[in-house]
């Protein structure tokens, strides 16, 4: 049998009961050690898995609150550049110039309430949108008005778009039909601002006392007996194929109500 040292011990095969080559205490300390360090890793991972996704989640957070707080309060994003498109009868300087104190201001603190407050004064405005071009342009869109006729208001032609919403004097009645509704509260006012839009400006007046009694006179005193606003589009159709093959006959009345069976005389 081997001798046996005080640092050593003996190992027993148990099924055939020989004496094993000798392990120091050593090296037993050693496998204690390293199976006590598996499974503290093994009870841990769940611990460290979390710590990890939590460390992950937190730094997330903060780079969200960091690009917010960038986005909000860096001079980097401030407005550099105001543009206005869809203009037509308003200006676009002067629209540029209304806006002009959010220059300066971070884009992501502009709203479209600071937008519509400042373009409040402007009567031909009837709807805009806002686009930010990152990092420093702020587009703004606008959706003018569009000016149907004229109406009386206490005793004065004013220009009215197909809400009645008063767009200030005549000044350009000469391009618009004068519309003779009883005023935009009138019956037939909607249908008489349908028309108008449909056929611009080809016409002196629009009379119609309801919906469905729409009447208009040209420039050259040809009457059209419109009916209602509905199948504008064919309508229009119908009146100027028969007044080219009436030209020159003396027609001074188009009825076109029924564009199936049109009248004239």
């Amino acid at each position: 049998m081997p001798a046996v040292g005080p640092d050593s011990v003996v190992s027993r095969d148990q099924d055939s009961g020989e004496v094993g080559p000798e392990r120091s205490v050593r090296e037993l300390s050693r496998d204690r050690r390293k199976l006590e360090r598996d499974e503290v890793r093994r009870f841990t991972r769940g611990a460290r898995a979390g710590r990890r996704r939590w460390l992950w989640i937190g730094g997330g957070a903060l780079s969200v609150i960091a690009f917010v707080l960038i986005a909000f309060f860096s001079p980097i994003t401030a407005v550099r550049e105001i543009r206005v498109e869809g203009t037509r009868a308003l200006p676009a300087d002067q629209v540029a110039a209304a806006l002009g104190d959010l220059q300066g201001r971070p884009l992501a603190q502009v709203t479209a309430s600071d937008v519509g407050e400042r373009l409040s004064p402007f009567v031909l405005v009837q709807s805009y949108s806002v686009q930010v071009v990152p990092p420093s342009i702020l587009v703004v869109r606008i959706v003018e008005r569009v000016p149907v006729g004229t109406v009386e208001v206490n005793g004065a032609p004013t220009l009215v778009d197909a809400a009645g919403v008063a767009l200030g004097d005549a000044a350009a009645s000469a391009t618009v039909p004068a519309i003779d509704t009883g005023g935009t509260a009138g019956a037939g006012f909607p249908a008489a601002a349908q028309v108008s839009l449909a056929l611009g400006d080809a016409f002196r007046t629009i009379t119609a006392a309801t919906s469905n009694s729409v009447e208009l006179t040209l420039r050259d005193g040809t009457t059209v007996v419109w009916g209602g606003a509905e199948d504008s589009a064919r309508k229009t159709q119908v009146f100027t194929a028969l007044r080219t093959a009436t030209a020159g006959q003396g027609v001074s009345v188009y009825d076109v109500s029924s564009p199936e069976a049109p009248v004239t005389r």
